[in-house]
């Protein structure tokens, strides 16, 4: 009877563990999530480079005998509250060797190892080194061509390196030299065009109705709100016919009118044959900010719209420039290269 009676006590008091072990998984997994860092990528447009770095690091920038600098800092720790590591990302004009340049940083220091390195065909050199004491641990990327300096360098506490390290290895392995002549180039075959894109953004939807082509594209993260979720730019592209055949004046003024007053302009100029606009939207959730180009020849007009949120735009505003410059139509009744 004792053994009888105990058996189904064992059964419920084994159910509740597994219940409160499978909760505590839960909550494990969630809190792993949360701990996990997410990635923004910075843009420069000045410099013509990027990289992806954690949404949670604080930026700062500066310039010093002609380098410019941006800084991203981790979360500060410690009973002094500073940040136990920095990465500088620099560009700016080299006169010496690369080697040369590097001195600058490694004197001193325990060279622990040198990778040579490349990026979009610009061809670099990385160290990982350390003080003297060991108390100190860095890591610093160095890409040189026609006389400029592009480079990544990170400095701090060797525990807190050590313990972002995964973030520096995505810094490090995203930076990117951008050059828009080396985009992965997206073929518009029916409507003779095409466009280079940076491999970081995709493609979203594309339709076509009534003689009208719409493709979209989306950027990578550029900035996590305060709910947590990813701010990204857009891209939209039109392939549409110009009313009555017409050039870029009356497809400009067209899709001026289409638009109507909720796009409001802040500038207008030439870009490469066609034209630019800045403007400002506004919805009920929202300000936005859109950049539009606007191409047209021989009845057809091509238009790139541009948009990000207000905080995120000025970031991303050369961003469109350099795609913009890629796009190549091929004049009306010659085959698309």
């Amino acid at each position: 009877m004792s053994t009888t009676s105990s058996s189904p006590r064992k059964r419920r008091t084994t159910g509740s563990s597994r219940r409160a072990a499978a909760i505590a998984a839960l909550l494990v997994a969630a809190c792993g999530a949360r701990d996990r860092e997410s990635f923004v990528t910075y843009f420069n447009g000045d410099h013509g480079v990027s990289l992806r770095h954690p949404s949670g690091w604080r930026g700062d920038q500066a310039e010093q005998d002609g380098i410019w600098y941006r800084y991203f800092l981790a979360p500060p720790s410690g009973a002094q509250g500073r940040s136990p590591v920095s990465v500088a990302l620099l560009a700016g004009p080299i006169a010496v060797p690369l080697e040369t340049y590097a001195d600058s940083y490694l004197a001193g220091n325990k060279v622990g190892s040198t990778k040579s390195e490349e990026r979009q065909g610009v061809a670099g050199k990385s160290w990982v080194f350390s003080s003297a004491d060991g108390k100190t641990s860095y890591r610093l990327l160095l890409l040189a061509q026609s006389g400029k300096v592009v480079g990544l360098y990170a400095q701090g506490d060797a525990e807190a390196v050590d313990k972002h390290a995964a973030a520096l290895d995505e810094m490090w392995s995203s930076l990117t030299v951008e050059r828009p002549d080396l985009y992965p180039v997206t073929e518009f075959k029916d409507q003779r065009a095409s466009l280079g894109l940076p491999r970081s953004w995709r493609e979203t939807r594309r339709f076509s109705g009534g003689g009208t082509l719409v493709a979209n594209y989306v950027s990578p993260p550029l900035a996590v709100d305060g709910g947590g979720q990813a701010v990204h730019a857009s891209l939209a592209i039109t392939f549409e016919a110009v009313p009555e055949g017409g050039g870029l004046e009356p497809y400009y003024e067209a899709t001026r009118r289409r638009l109507g007053e909720n796009f409001q302009v802040r500038s207008h100029a030439s870009f490469k044959g066609g034209y630019v606009d800045t403007m400002r939207t506004e919805t009920p959730v929202q300000v936005s900010f859109v950049k539009r180009y606007y191409f047209a020849q021989s009845g057809r007009g091509c238009s790139l719209n541009f948009e990000a949120r207000e905080d995120v735009f000025p970031r991303t505003s050369r961003w469109a420039d350099y795609i913009a410059s890629t796009l190549r139509l091929e004049p009306a009744g010659e085959p698309a290269k």
